[in-house]
């Protein structure tokens, strides 16, 4: 998968979860050298959420190793209370005590003053934007029913879903813009942009290696010129046809996956053998452009 392909992805998929409850953290590790490991957890202020709930969300943290920063734990602790209805859930206050500061990661006891909110519940998700599928078809992505606690992991998980399909299609460069907002003191509306972007469509797969391998290899691929480009394909192509490569064979340094935005074409180059002559052999072919209608410019060789 091609470098600016998956910065864009990632990218997107950080924007989804903070523009939906704040970035709780788990797509940035700024200080990945500094870690620490919750030895315990305590919670104060709440006034509604069950005491059986509290302790899922204590459980949840007691034992886990985080980065060393006192505002992500926060976004932590927060993203617990919305992944259990509670939307509004802030995190007024955070001590953190050190219980041992020579060691790596360093044990910490936590003690958080939370102001939850309601128990809030999904009232609907509406889409614009989209025209590759309907309405319909996204909102069958998410596992999260109207009616039912507001769970933030859920909403994720289905813009992951239609981030998914859209790119199964060949919209590799498919933005989804979600919007939350309380329409009533305890339901949630949830409205979701979708910008779908290019369609691209398969150009060439070229393999450089043995003949009889890479022939072998060309008449199993069956994503055909002019199809809109999966972006799952390759890796299931490669699965498949595991027995096939050659010993030692890695997607990072075996697979150029490039995007041709000025036509919305994607060419795949398949690498068996290791050769210095790759990043010659592939420069010479990929047709680059200056910037995609999002502004991305395609520069990678590999994942």
């Amino acid at each position: 998968m091609p470098r600016t392909f998956c910065k864009l992805l990632s990218s997107a998929l950080t924007l989804i979860a903070c523009a939906i409850i704040s970035c709780h953290g788990a797509v940035a590790q700024t200080k990945t050298d500094r870690r620490v490991v919750v030895e315990s957890f305590r919670i104060l202020g709440t006034r509604a959420i069950d005491s059986e709930k509290l302790a899922e969300i204590t459980g949840s943290v007691s034992g886990s190793t985080f980065n060393d920063d006192a505002e992500e734990l926060k976004e932590r602790i927060k993203g617990q209370f919305q992944d259990r209805g509670y939307f509004k859930a802030e995190v007024e206050k955070l001590e953190i005590k050190v219980l041992d500061p020579l060691a790596s990661p360093k044990p910490v006891r936590l003690e958080a003053q939370v102001s939850e909110g309601p128990l809030c519940s999904l009232s609907n998700i509406e889409f614009s934007g989209n025209h590759a599928f309907t309405s319909q078809d996204l909102r069958a992505r998410f596992p999260i029913k109207s009616g039912s606690e507001f769970a933030r992991s859920k909403v994720v998980a289905g813009l992951e879903r239609i981030r998914d399909i859209y790119t199964s299609r060949g919209f590799l460069e498919a933005v989804f813009i979600p919007d939350a907002n309380l329409d009533s003191s305890s339901t949630v509306k949830l409205n979701i942009e979708v910008r779908e972007g290019l369609q691209y469509r398969m150009d060439k797969l070229e393999i450089f290696g043995p003949a009889e391998i890479a022939e072998k290899l060309q008449m199993r691929w069956e994503l055909p010129t002019g199809a809109p480009y999966d972006a799952s394909y390759v890796t299931t192509f490669l699965e498949k046809n595991n027995s096939l490569l050659p010993e030692g064979f890695s997607p990072t340094n075996g697979v150029g996956v490039f995007l041709d935005c000025r036509d919305a074409l994607v060419s795949v180059h398949l690498h068996l053998t290791q050769d210095p002559q790759h990043a010659i052999l592939d420069g010479a072919k990929h047709v680059d452009c200056e910037a995609s209608p999002e502004g991305v410019k395609d520069e990678s060789h590999g994942e």
